[in-house]
């Protein structure tokens, strides 16, 4: 029986007309858009589907071609649904299946739903002839869904009938379905017929014109009447050129006349024989044929014997050649039981010659089937190496990315920890001083051992020292939000000149104390883009150790220059200068080294923040010694473009 494989399933409508076929190639001559000149061919893949299926071919293969060079994805998506249909015809369902996939993935990425919803019926259709029932309900479900949301009464018309086929043949093999029961069955196969009707969609007409016919025959309503309609819409189709649904047809008539002993079954199948060398369905009569040859060598009419022998020969050489292009594009293990069968059916074709001849047909026979059996053995144990290889090569290379995770969590977590370790020793450093200084201020002040003026004094240094040490506070907590989450770096224009002032306000009383000359030689207009309170965090602390280390009456230079694109701010103290073995080691974290006196240590941890602060603004901090006395730390960063 010949299986409908979706066969009637297009998006193209059906033309029944021979002129059609020709203005489609008159136009496929004058067109200069190349996705136009695609869609001209995959619509002449359609019209000759049916018809000559070699011709299809040859259309499907040049659309895709086309569609390939050009990238026009919609064009290939239908030349691989129309290729699916074609290796249905072939009786290659691997290469069928695989061809419906890349056709409902190019879909699926292309968001076409017409596309998805065809596509989905055909590899419902695909799984009911594969035996894998509940696969073909769940695409066929997808696909209803899908046309009824479409409101496309060509697809829908299509589906329909598909309905009501698949129906049929889980009917006469006894399977129930919860997707499909009778009273729907009938339902969609005249609502298909009466929507074929209105379209005047030709061949569905034919097609579902035979499934009622059979309806008729099967059901024992109507033998006689279900016999003249059969053979009647078969005699139509074959004048009309539809060579498939004549096949079709016959294929029905032989297989109700055989079954019940009627006259005129080999007729059928030689009449159907004759339509598959006309359309080039040659696979599908090959069971037909070999029926044939069976039948006249049985009764030892040698010329029809022999005819239908190299009939079956030539069937089964095209069918490897077909196989073999066919497979440059999908070559795979599972393949190699169809080859076998193929193998086999030659074999079988040339020992019955060899039989009649008188040869060694037995041991020759004997040996093939070794030879056969030893080569499948050898492709399986091939395939299972190399299969085996593959998966060792997988694992190797999943353990190598388990293993660079695990490098890149342990680097992670060293850093956590380096920053763990900055921050309890900045806290330790940079609040334990100022706090105790507050302490004893407060201790003196509650021992009533001070003058008025001394206190007023001390109120004001408090005061300072409690202010510096919540800026220090607030910046501190900004650094470790950068070192958390995720830092934006938002630049804004910033005065170097007011914001130097503002921070010397706050040591105002320090340089007092210490009777400090500060000179700030930076211009007004002066300019840069930094974030204000990173920028203003190094500018108290460089100017807080300047002031630290700076002797009793020497002075404070602050200077600003500007180089190209960046402003240069630089602080000049008259102190003793950074230890030489310190100075390469001012803006770094390093951990003292146990049991020794030593310290491996930057000059201050507040430093380290500068350096990071510098870093996410895109700047440059330095420390140097001058060349008299004292020491110069600067910054650079870029100027504002107000300056540039």
């Amino acid at each position: 029986m010949i299986a409908l494989a979706g066969c009637f399933i297009r998006q193209e409508k059906a033309f029944a007309q021979v002129n059609v076929i020709r203005q489609l190639e008159g136009a496929t001559l004058t067109t200069t858009d190349s996705a136009r000149y695609v869609d001209l061919m995959n619509q002449l893949a359609g019209q000759y589907q049916h018809r000559q299926l070699d011709t299809c071919f040859f259309y499907l293969c040049r659309a895709r071609e086309v569609a390939q060079r050009h990238g026009y994805k919609r064009g290939e998506a239908a030349a691989y649904r129309g290729l699916g249909s074609y290796y249905t015809y072939r009786d290659n369902s691997y290469l069928s299946f695989r061809f419906y996939i890349d056709a409902l993935n190019l879909y699926k990425e292309l968001g076409d739903s017409a596309g998805i919803c065809q596509t989905s019926m055909h590899l419902g259709v695909y799984y009911q002839f594969e035996k894998q029932y509940q696969e073909a309900a769940s695409y066929m479900k997808r696909a209803m869904g899908m046309s009824d949301r479409l409101k496309n009464d060509t697809i829908l018309r299509m589906l329909l009938a598909n309905y009501y086929f698949i129906y049929a043949n889980d009917l006469r093999a006894n399977r129930s379905s919860d997707f499909i029961d009778k009273k729907r069955a009938y339902q969609a196969l005249a609502t298909a017929r009466r929507m074929a009707t209105k379209a005047e969609d030709e061949r569905l007409l034919i097609y579902t014109g035979m499934l009622q016919a059979q309806e008729l025959i099967y059901a024992n309503m109507d033998v006689a009447e279900g016999l003249a309609r059969l053979t009647a819409l078969t005699t139509e189709a074959e004048k009309k050129g539809y060579i498939y649904h004549a096949m079709y047809g016959y294929s029905h008539l032989a297989s109700y006349k055989a079954r019940n002993k009627l006259a005129d079954s080999i007729s059928a199948q030689r009449e159907m024989a004759r339509l598959a060398t006309i359309g080039g369905f040659r696979e599908l009569a090959l069971p037909v044929v070999a029926k044939l040859y069976n039948w006249y060598d049985a009764r030892h009419d040698e010329d029809s014997a022999q005819l239908y022998a190299n009939m079956m020969l030539e069937i089964v050489e095209k069918d490897e050649q077909s196989k073999t292009q066919g497979e440059l594009d999908y070559i795979d293990y599972y393949m190699q039981e169809k080859k076998l069968r193929a193998l086999q059916l030659q074999h079988d074709y040339q020992q019955q010659i060899l039989d009649k001849k008188a040869m060694e047909s037995r041991n020759r026979y004997g040996v093939i089937i070794f030879l056969t059996v030893l080569l499948v053995l050898i492709i399986l144990l091939l395939a299972d190496v190399n299969r085996s290889h593959r998966r060792s090569r997988e694992n190797a290379a999943r353990l190598g990315e388990k293993n660079r995770e695990i490098s890149e969590k342990n680097a992670l977590l060293q850093t956590q920890d380096d920053f763990k370790n900055k921050l309890i020793s900045l806290i330790a450093h940079d609040f334990r001083v100022p706090l105790n200084h507050i302490i004893d201020i407060t201790n003196l002040l509650k021992d009533h051992s001070l003058s008025f003026e001394e206190a007023t004094a001390l109120f004001r240094r408090l005061e300072t020292k409690s202010a510096h040490t919540l800026h220090i506070f607030d910046s501190i907590l900004r650094w470790i939000r950068s070192q958390l989450s995720g830092f934006v770096y938002t630049p804004v224009v910033c005065q170097p000149a007011d914001m130097i002032q503002e921070a010397l306000e706050i040591l105002k009383d320090n340089c007092i104390e210490k009777r400090l000359l500060v000179t700030v030689n930076i211009p007004d207009e002066v300019a840069l883009m930094a974030d204000r309170e990173m920028l203003q965090f190094v500018h108290r602390n460089l100017l807080h150790n300047a002031i630290k280390f700076s002797p009793a009456g020497s002075e404070l230079k602050i200077t600003s220059s500007v180089t190209g694109d960046y402003v240069t701010i630089a602080i000049v103290d008259e102190g003793r200068g950074v230890d030489p073995e310190m100075l390469p080691h001012l803006f770094e974290y390093r951990n003292r080294e146990k049991g020794s006196g030593k310290s491996k240590g930057g000059a201050g941890l507040a430093l380290i923040i500068c350096k990071d602060f510098m870093d996410k603004m895109g700047g440059v901090i330095r420390g140097m010694n001058n060349t008299g006395k004292g020491s110069t730390f600067s910054y650079t960063l870029p100027v504002a473009k107000a300056q540039q």
